[in-house]
């Protein structure tokens, strides 16, 4: 159902005080225009730099003789009336605090008026969230943002307005998609002002600004991604599914029954390839990426953590078919269990709405989240509905490692059958891919500082000289895999290798011990 629906449905059924959230001030006007011709009632629109106008349903708008700048002698006006009508009251968040308590009482006394005459309040403020006096007697109603149809009409008034050619390009508008109407004019503006027209040409350019506009908001980030699934090495298992889960997208598989994938977990040893996994699943499929920060989402106002969750997943519906990445849940759900206590259940509240939009949303957004550490993620997130499936991601066994050497020496111009990969392989045992990646790059180092062309020796030092994660984190490699050996699926075919034994005397330096005589023990000869 619409926005307009919404609206429309919750006055016929008498409704008194209405609450549109939303930054686009010209399509919520829209709406409520739209209500006006349709209920046959007069409209006036309040704000605080204009006071009270009379608007026509062509839009036009006219000043009162009598309008206000001081909102509660606009409340007193509507609540005093003998009028019927509809008010719209645009940008009223400023005064929907605890402090305004007077304000609060007129607005609840305007939730109680009878049906006759009929009188209509709407209040239209940026981002959701009402004071508690207010929440259990006005309905809010959140705008979506803008679709190909409004994208279009935004395309064709910014192509009037600047004098040039539009043609009605899909990629072009699916290029704006999840911006709003003043974003998507603005970049439609800032394209036709460097090309002189608005056509396919202009795909690059509004995507661009896309990206710099999400990048904004400093929840989302728009992640170009150049990854192919041949960069990532092994994950044979995980591969297969992804393809079967890819095709999913494609047509006719609403119509054979299936469901948009919704997402997997990737969990895993650090270094292991999840995060290049998401930027290659978003390549492969041609969709785009978004990174979710999950640490960014938390504002010291109050309802701005609520109210940030809401605009990252709307964003990321407007841009369906797409790739939502979550690096390391596990750390924006720290904290979910004591929320009560140290924050006022903000963080409670803000996983809530993650993980039941990620349960119900219907549109097909690909969430694909990573996590190191099982014991900080909650139950809840693990549970069947949320993710398609739990995936493990392993140290690459010896056949993984030479695939992984040979993928990054191509990457430096470099023939990987120069090189004994296979010893490279064999001395290399519980290293990640993210450290055979780093020995290539430090033993490129070492042969420039020598003068001399890589050889597997630069590689084979590199490797000797470091000291993988795998020895400092063996208890807790030991116990993901014996997690996912009943909870999750292995992302390889081949079983995991058994981590190098240690010779604890040899790897654990100790503090040098002497017996010293203390002189101060009681009864001690001296």
């Amino acid at each position: 159902m619409s926005t307009y629906d919404h609206l429309l449905h919750l006055s016929r059924a008498g409704a008194p005080l209405l609450h549109i959230a939303s930054y686009e001030w010209e399509r919520v006007r829209g709406q409520v225009i739209g209500l006006s011709g349709a209920l046959d009632l007069p409209l006036k629109i309040w704000s605080q730099s204009t006071g009270l106008l009379t608007c026509n349903k062509d839009g036009e708008v006219r000043t009162e003789d009598d309008a206000g700048l001081d909102p509660l002698e606009a409340l007193r006006q509507i609540h005093g009336s003998s009028e019927a009508g509809i008010w719209l009251l645009e940008d009223f968040h400023p005064f929907l605090r605890e402090e305004h308590h007077q304000l609060l009482r007129w607005l609840r006394e305007i939730a109680r008026l009878p049906t006759s005459p009929r009188k209509i309040v709407v209040l239209s403020t940026p981002l959701p969230g009402l004071p508690m006096d207010l929440r259990k007697e006005i309905p809010t109603i959140e705008l979506e943002l803008p679709g190909v149809k409004d994208l279009r009409v935004v395309l064709r008034d910014a192509a009037t307005a600047l004098g040039v050619r539009a043609s009605d390009d899909d990629a072009l508008l699916d290029a704006a998609r999840g911006l709003t109407v003043m974003e998507a004019r603005l970049a439609f503006g800032k394209a036709a002002a460097e090309l002189g027209r608005l056509d396919h040409g202009a795909v690059p350019l509004v995507a661009q600004e896309k990206e710099r506009i999400i990048k904004q908001s400093e929840v989302l980030e728009y992640y170009p991604t150049d990854a192919r699934m041949t960069d990532v090495g092994g994950l044979d298992q995980l591969k297969e599914w992804l393809d079967r889960r890819g095709r999913a997208f494609g047509a006719g598989a609403r119509d054979f029954g299936l469901d948009a994938p919704k997402g997997v977990l990737l969990l895993g040893v650090q270094g292991c390839g999840k995060s290049l996994l998401a930027k290659a699943i978003a390549a492969t499929w041609q969709f785009p990426l978004l990174r979710f920060d999950m640490g960014k989402v938390f504002g010291g106002i109050v309802g701005q953590s609520e109210g940030n969750i809401r605009t990252a997943l709307q964003v990321a519906q407007a841009l369906a078919p797409c790739v939502l990445w979550i690096d390391e849940i596990e750390k924006g759900l720290a904290g979910m269990g004591s929320s009560d206590q140290t924050d006022g259940g903000t963080t409670a509240r803000v996983v809530g709405t993650l993980l039941t939009w990620m349960q119900e949303k219907k549109d097909p957004v690909f969430v694909v989240a990573t996590a190191n550490r099982i014991d900080m993620l909650p139950p809840e997130l693990l549970r069947k509905g949320r993710f398609d499936e739990i995936f493990f991601v392993d140290l690459p066994t010896r056949a993984i490692r030479e695939e992984i050497l040979s993928i990054h020496l191509k990457k430096k111009r470099r023939d990987p059958r120069d090189f004994a990969l296979a010893d490279l392989a064999a001395r290399s045992v519980g290293f990640s891919g993210a450290e055979l990646e780093e020995a290539v790059r430090e033993g490129l180092y070492d042969a420039f500082a020598e003068g001399r062309e890589l050889h597997s020796d630069h590689i084979a030092r590199a490797l000797d000289k470091t000291f993988p994660l795998s020895r400092t984190m063996r208890d807790q490699i030991d116990s993901l895999r014996r997690w996912a050996k009943v909870r999750a699926r292995l992302a390889a075919s081949e079983p995991p290798e058994a981590l190098p034994q240690e010779n604890p005397e040899a790897s654990a330096p100790r503090l040098r011990q002497e017996t010293t005589r203390n002189p101060f023990i009681p009864g001690a000869r001296s």
